[in-house]
């Protein structure tokens, strides 16, 4: 937790000072753009004949308003371009980015084994991480090793891999690969990159506009050749000397520009390679992908057009490098391998062959080895009461907040396990829309018999009969999921039901709804199904435009803070006594604002109260975002365990914060009941 916060807080700084960079590129050209018109303007053909120069340049002279009004036509053509540029990719997601590269989705069902093989390490990641799990998009014309992530936030994130990654790259070494680029989405710099663009656009729109006259005074010119007498000419020759200053101040703000954005990019690289080696516990996985690239003829090199727009996104250098690499994105390769691998002296292969699977290898990938619903030995540990009671052997023999704090390579091979504890059948219908949505109402079914029936008879009337005769056969192996994996089997689904058509989903949503109100209430697993299920979807079918409305400070949110505090203090403590002593721990966090906060009783602060003190919570500023987490955190672990219906809400509650909360939080430690 007080990882990503602190990733959050550093890429707010990088933001705030490459905006300051920028602010100063766009002062420096406004500035000589806006002097250079203000002269033009003062152009007087009779002082030819009376003085040395026909501008009148004289300090008692300048006309400053005119000036200010040129400077502010200027920025504004600068900001126009950025807001252009900025909300054209805001539209598109990264999903525009990865189209712009000439990208095809990877849809969940594939059954190609290349495709199948980094859609599987991209699951473990996301759900070890608490990331979303993203689009996947394959690049298949480039044969260089390269991948990237894009996107706004974790809704919209895509990754985007190379058709050279997959065929050359190892399980390992393609798995470094993708722990960078996860790194990247933890710590917000795909906000930062699209900022890059828009801001390059924005300089570049100068440069565009000097082409433009250009053309025209061309075009003009040989009008005028052919139309003698008619003045076509000096008007022209006029143009052309304001196209050309133009096109060299614009070009000179995108040459800065980008020194600024490669200067930044290269310290971003660094970072990322060291969380992905924090993340796998793996540094020979991402070396050896690094090697690859510098044996490999293609490198890591994007043909495409559009590469250089987006360079700085890519995870080795998509372009060729030259200008003595001043316009390099990425460290020197040796650099980054030796961080790594010390004992690395340039050595690099040379012949770079594509991976060969054997028989057994490949099989694994189609049949899983635990057919019958799990993997014996992995989780969980059966409590003597007949309970299942999880037990993380990362927790043990330190406190349970330390247990929490980022992700590790334990954590992911506990990912895997996880992914292959689910039943054969659920897994693989979990991958199309159609399977995907008939998972997740058979996730809703209820345990009374009366209340699953009435569930059953509306999902016959409202949903197909294939979709139902399907469900049914789903049924038996859904019902041998282990509670703790139904919102990780959430998010496995949320990628097939991404790309359900806008019908297909407001069905699926309705449907939904329908069931979870047959019995008149709404659980806390329900509850958190819900909020995670739609706060993702809603994202891609509906997305909202961005809100202007300043952060509300801990003073203005101080009962919907006590009611979300309060609600999991009674959660996890069925004493009321425990509980309230369990929130005054827990807001301690706030220093000296603690007193604003205070416990709550269940009379006025029901779940209802709960959601919509999560939306408020929600529109805060990052800092006030840090503080309530912690606290929610602290309030669940007062006695050193996490039930599942803790956690469950717990997920709810960091989906609203937009904080990514590992799969493992929920299998900490605690037991297995579900209902209120």
């Amino acid at each position: 937790m007080r990882d990503f916060f602190e990733q959050q807080h550093t890429a707010r700084r990088k933001t705030f000072w490459l905006m300051l960079y920028f602010a100063t590129a766009v002062a420096v050209v406004v500035a000589l753009v806006s002097v250079f018109l203000y002269v033009l303007t003062t152009f007087n053909p009779g002082r030819l004949y009376v003085s040395v120069t026909p501008f009148d340049l004289s300090p008692r002279q300048w006309n400053l308003h005119l000036l200010a009004r040129i400077a502010m036509v200027v920025l504004a053509l600068i900001l126009a371009g950025t807001v252009y540029k900025y909300f054209r990719l805001r539209n598109g997601g990264g999903s525009l980015i990865a189209q712009l590269l000439g990208g095809r989705v990877i849809y969940p069902d594939t059954s190609d084994f290349h495709e199948r093989r980094l859609l599987n390490i991209i699951e473990e990641m996301a759900i070890a991480s608490g990331v979303t799990v993203p689009t996947v998009y394959l690049l298949d014309r480039e044969s260089g090793i390269n991948a990237f992530a894009a996107g706004f936030s974790q809704e919209d994130a895509v990754i985007g891999v190379t058709r050279g990654a997959v065929q050359y790259l190892t399980r390992e070494e393609l798995q470094g690969v993708i722990a960078h680029e996860f790194s990247h989405i933890l710590s917000g710099d795909m906000l930062i990159n699209v900022r890059l663009q828009g801001f390059l656009h924005g300089i570049l729109v100068i440069g565009l506009l000097g082409e433009i006259l250009l053309k025209s005074a061309f075009s003009t010119e040989r009008v005028g050749v052919r139309s003698a007498g008619k003045g076509q000419g000096g008007g022209g020759l006029y143009a052309v000397l304001i196209g050309i200053v133009l096109l060299i101040f614009g070009y000179t703000g995108v040459f800065v520009a980008r020194l600024i954005k490669s200067a930044v990019a290269r310290q971003r690289e660094f970072l990322a390679d060291a969380s992905a080696v924090q993340f796998t516990r793996n540094p020979l996985g991402l070396a050896g992908a690094l090697k690859k690239i510098g044996g490999l003829s293609a490198g890591s090199r994007i043909r495409d057009a559009h590469a250089s727009e987006i360079s700085h996104m890519f995870f080795g250098n998509g372009l060729t490098e030259s200008w003595f690499n001043l316009f390099s994105t990425h460290p020197p390769l040796l650099a980054r391998i030796q961080r790594l691998d010390p004992e690395f002296r340039g050595d690099f292969p040379v012949r770079v062959e594509a991976v060969s699977f054997s028989e057994e290898e490949a099989v694994s990938y189609a049949v899983s080895a635990s057919q019958a619903g799990g993997v014996p030995g992995a989780f969980p540990v059966p409590g003597d009461d007949g309970r299942n009671v999880f037990i993380h052997s990362l927790a043990a023999g330190r406190p349970l907040k330390e247990a929490l704090r980022s992700p590790e390579g334990a954590h992911l091979r506990l990912a895997r396990e996880m992914i292959e504890s689910i039943p054969l059948p659920v897994r693989d219908a979990v991958r199309n829309g159609f399977g995907a949505r008939l998972v997740v109402y058979g996730l809703l079914l209820d345990g009374d018999s009366t209340l699953r029936a009435k569930q059953l008879g509306l999902l016959k009337k409202e949903a197909d009969q294939e979709s139902y005769q399907e469900l049914e056969r789903l049924l038996p192996a859904m019902g041998a999921l282990l509670p703790e994996i139904r919102l990780p089997l959430v998010d496995l689904a949320l990628p097939a039901l991404k790309s359900l058509s806008p019908p297909q989903y407001e069905v699926f949503k309705g449907i939904v709804d329908q069931l979870m109100q047959a019995d008149g209430r709404i659980d806390l697993f329900e509850y958190a199904l819900r909020y995670v299920l739609l706060r993702q979807l809603e994202a891609r079918f509906h997305p909202q435009p961005l809100s202007l409305a300043p952060a509300r400070s801990l003073g203005q949110m101080s009962d919907e803070i006590s009611c979300v505090l309060s609600l999991l203090s009674r959660l996890g403590h069925g004493d009321e006594d425990l509980a309230r002593k369990s929130l005054m721990q827990a807001v301690r966090v706030f220093g000296k604002e603690m007193k604003l906060f205070s416990y709550r009783p269940e009379q006025e602060c029901p779940l209802k109260g709960f959601d919509g003190a999560l939306k408020t919570l929600g529109q805060s500023a990052i800092e006030t975002r840090q503080q309530v987490l912690a606290a929610a955190l602290d309030c669940i672990t007062y006695d050193e365990k996490i039930t599942i219906r803790e956690a469950e809400l717990f997920r709810a509650m960091a989906e609203a914060l937009s904080c990514p909360v590992p799969l493992w939080l929920t299998i900490v430690s605690g037991e297995g009941e579900t209902e209120p």
